[in-house]
């Protein structure tokens, strides 16, 4: 049965630096920023169908029971490149950006893609298929 992805929410000790990355690096559009009186922040993105989210760490730390089990969980998060032109010029923005490839566009039997790290760490991988 498929199953719909709805909603990512990343763990972030430095969570203005990721918003800054994920808006201005991968050009993410931001949906708003929601205080909520648990968590007091979240930052939410454009992302079509799924909630993508940035959430400061010092939030879990006071309200969740899950916090070490996050901060050591990791993390690969998937875009959806619609040509291989568009995964080409993405790959060299974030190479004009200075920002960490860890494999440049290759080509595997389920698709095309070029993998890099957000400034904490976390796996992002563009995919053409």
């Amino acid at each position: 049965m498929k199953k719909d992805l709805v909603y990512i929410n990343l763990l972030s000790k430095n969570s203005e630096e990721l918003i800054e990355f994920y808006t201005k690096v991968v050009g993410l559009s931001p949906l708003d920023t929601t205080k909520n009186p648990a968590t007091d922040t979240w930052y939410g993105f454009d992302t079509g169908n799924t909630t993508f989210a940035i959430e400061p760490m010092s939030n879990r730390d006071k309200y969740s029971t899950t916090s070490e089990y996050n901060k050591s969980n990791p993390t690969l998060i998937q875009f959806k490149a619609n040509s291989l032109e568009e995964l080409t010029e993405w790959t060299e923005r974030l190479e004009k950006e200075g920002v960490n490839i860890v494999q440049r566009i290759l080509k595997r039997s389920y698709g095309t893609f070029t993998t890099f790290t957000d400034p904490d760490g976390n796996l992002i991988e563009i995919l053409y298929t």
